[in-house]
């Protein structure tokens, strides 16, 4: 199985540049390699397509060839779930699949419990829902195996629902769940949905999403959570290292540049070296630390030498990624839920309020577009094929 994730982990990123399979979309990197991407629209210009949206959900639409995929929820407690596909050429409804939530808990308005991001391998579907269904259908929509976490390991009980997404590495699918209860990292084959292994994890209520990393030729997944940065061995999920700094309950997910890990919470942002040692790195591995460079909500982004950070209030900032220093702070929005996406040299920074701003890459700012949409956008936007694809409240807009 080593063999396999180190395989998958190298694949050039121009590989799946056409498809946005999973949170954060190729490599769980929220980049794009397509150079033909829209610049300048509106909830009308520009717009190939949009499909009404039922139920409340913000997952990120992922797409494959020519499906997207999408999950919502609704009901009296939510726990009525359900899985859409969509053609990518006209936005038409293509299945759509029921399921039951075993144990509905806690919840964000507007997500209801359809928060986590799907993932595909282009032959099943995975989701995972804040009652503690996880399941995998195939591209027709028929369920090929169907798990119940809550049932298994005890409800998902943190404060504003699951906001893990289920993360894809080789033929193994990872799940974060960090809650008031005992935490846990659960490996899961991807093909039968058994345990590959469960890691009991210390800490409290997290949202973060678990990261693959390439360390020395050998892979590394790297989580946030309470107080620490852990990494564990993918084939046993043993602890390999940790390095204290990180926020009590981290929303945030991890990015990487070569070997540095930069972490994001609401404390600081720090650099961590990775070179394949062992234990507690709080001393001796962190290369440096900025505690004015903290993100609440979003997820950062690592762009061509720089790290992009959303405030959850009001301002963007732009630091080089190998020193920490502060390049660039605008004030773009008011509210920032979604993780910012790039392609071809532009930044795109989705707002609560509902607008889609667009930013040069680089240490010059330069906003080169505000487009308005209409309505509030929670969901982190996904690139493939020329289309940028954005949920908003009520609509799935396909921008071409």
């Amino acid at each position: 199985m080593r063999h396999a994730i180190v395989a998958f982990l190298l694949l050039p990123l121009v590989a799946q540049a056409d498809n946005w399979p999973q949170w954060r979309g190729p490599g769980n990197r929220g980049i794009s390699a397509e150079t033909k991407v829209p610049v300048q629209w509106s909830a009308t210009q520009n717009v190939r397509w949009k499909v009404p949206l039922d139920g409340a959900g913000v997952s990120q639409p992922i797409v494959w060839d020519d499906r997207i995929f999408l999950t919502a929820s609704d009901g009296r407690l939510n726990e009525r779930l359900h899985v859409y596909c969509y053609s990518r050429a006209d936005g038409k409804r293509l299945w759509h699949t029921k399921l039951f939530g075993s144990a509905p808990t806690d919840l964000y308005p507007l997500g209801g419990m359809a928060v986590p991001t799907p993932a595909t391998d282009g032959m099943l579907v995975y989701v995972l829902f804040g009652t503690g269904d996880l399941a995998a259908l195939d591209f027709a929509g028929k369920p090929v195996w169907i798990r119940s976490l809550a049932q298994e390991y005890g409800p998902f009980r943190n404060r504003w629902g699951m906001g893990t997404s289920p993360v894809l590495v080789g033929d193994m699918l990872l799940v974060q769940v960090d809650h008031w209860s005992q935490s846990y990292l659960l490996a899961v084959d991807a093909k039968t949905g058994a345990n590959r292994w469960k890691a009991d994890r210390p800490g409290s209520v997290n949202w973060t999403s678990p990261l693959a990393v390439n360390v020395k030729g050998r892979t590394e997944i790297v989580t946030f959570g309470t107080n620490f940065v852990r990494s564990y061995d993918p084939d046993k999920g043993n602890e390999l290292w940790r390095v204290d700094g990180m926020h009590f309950q981290c929303i945030p997910s991890p990015v990487v540049m070569g070997d540095l890990l930069f972490a994001s919470s609401g404390e600081n942002t720090m650099a961590i070296k990775l070179d394949g040692s062992r234990g507690d790195l709080t001393k001796t591995h962190v290369m440096w630390k900025n505690r004015k460079a903290n993100a609440f909500l979003p997820s950062p982004l690592l762009y061509e030498e720089h790290l992009y950070l959303p405030g959850d209030r009001n301002f963007v900032s732009c630091f080089y990624a190998k020193t920490g220093e502060l390049v660039w702070k605008e004030r773009l929005g008011n509210e920032f839920h979604a993780s910012p996406v790039a392609a071809a040299g532009r930044i795109y920074l989705a707002t609560k309020e509902g607008t889609v701003n667009v930013v040069r890459a680089g240490a010059k700012f330069e906003l080169l577009a505000n487009n308005k949409m209409g309505e509030t956008i929670v969901a982190s936007p996904a690139i493939s094929n020329g289309m940028i694809f954005v949920r908003g409240e009520k609509h799935l807009f396909c921008i071409e």
